[in-house]
């Protein structure tokens, strides 16, 4: 009767926990077929942003000079050679630009260049121009290395992710860490970005279309999305813990009392032999 009741009381916990199909389904008025209109813009270069330049020409020694990978292996070699003695190491992982607070980087040879506001391409063909004139067929290719997103709250797989292009979606960030929990608030998603002039935090509802046409859907370096929890298991959450306690010291009680009447028994039993 016992392992009745435990069942029973199981599978009631087990069915209130689960949410209904209206709780989990995104985008329920989105129409099929209905066309929508774009307003994504790609993300600009930040002061604080990290870049790689490539540079290739069709003589490609006439680009080795405006690599920075190349420029440094270059001085290392060179410094390995005078002096035998010590060894240079240069960390390809940890070459690059950053872009300075007034937004200029200092880029090999051609010297300090303005990128802030402007996109991976736009900067690539700035720098591309600058070339024209020093080698034929110039091939810029610009990247930004540190755009962080973190994912956190009710995902599968919470974390800080780093994506190579400049434009992010919010649901390519929600796929990367492995889609909402069924306990994910999908009407409740946070986005949290911080700009030059503070920090700003956008409520979004992933069960709705319309955030389709919010300034927050394209992310943008350093965001945080942080999923919350539905209320139903932040309760039980919350009652788990205040009455855990109490649920293992009487469990703890009833154990010691039922060993305590089995000894006291079978000792009046082996008594009254």
């Amino acid at each position: 009767m016992l392992k009745k009741i435990t069942l029973i009381a199981l599978l009631t916990i087990a069915l209130s926990s689960c949410g209904s199909r209206e709780d989990l389904v995104y985008f329920q008025d989105a129409q099929s077929g209905a066309l929508e209109s774009i307003y994504g813009q790609l993300n600009t270069i930040q002061p604080g942003d990290m870049l790689t330049v490539s540079v290739s020409s069709s003589n490609p020694a006439l680009a080795v000079p405006y690599n920075l990978f190349s420029a440094r292996s270059q001085i290392s070699n060179a410094t390995s050679l005078a002096n035998s003695s010590s060894k240079v190491i240069s960390n390809v992982n940890y070459e690059g630009y950053t872009v300075d607070s007034e937004g200029y980087i200092n880029f090999a040879v051609l010297g300090k260049i303005e990128v802030a506001g402007l996109t991976r391409e736009q900067v690539a063909a700035k720098i591309q121009a600058l070339l024209v004139d020093k080698m034929p067929d110039p091939v810029v290719t610009v990247t930004i290395v540190n755009f962080y997103v973190t994912v956190i709250g009710e995902v599968n797989r919470p974390g800080t992710y780093n994506f190579p292009g400049d434009r992010l979606t919010l649901l390519e960030a929600i796929g990367f860490a492995g889609d909402l929990t069924v306990y994910g608030e999908r009407s409740k998603v946070m986005v949290i970005r911080e700009e030059a002039e503070g920090r700003h935090v956008e409520i979004l509802d992933l069960k709705s279309k319309n955030i389709f046409s919010s300034p927050y859907f394209y992310l943008k370096q350093n965001d945080v999305v942080y999923v919350e929890p539905v209320g139903a298991k932040a309760k039980s959450v919350s009652t788990f813990t205040t009455y855990f306690p109490i649920i293992t010291s009487l469990a703890s009680l009833g154990s010691s009392l039922a060993l305590m009447i089995y000894y006291i028994t079978n000792a009046s039993a082996i008594m009254n032999r």
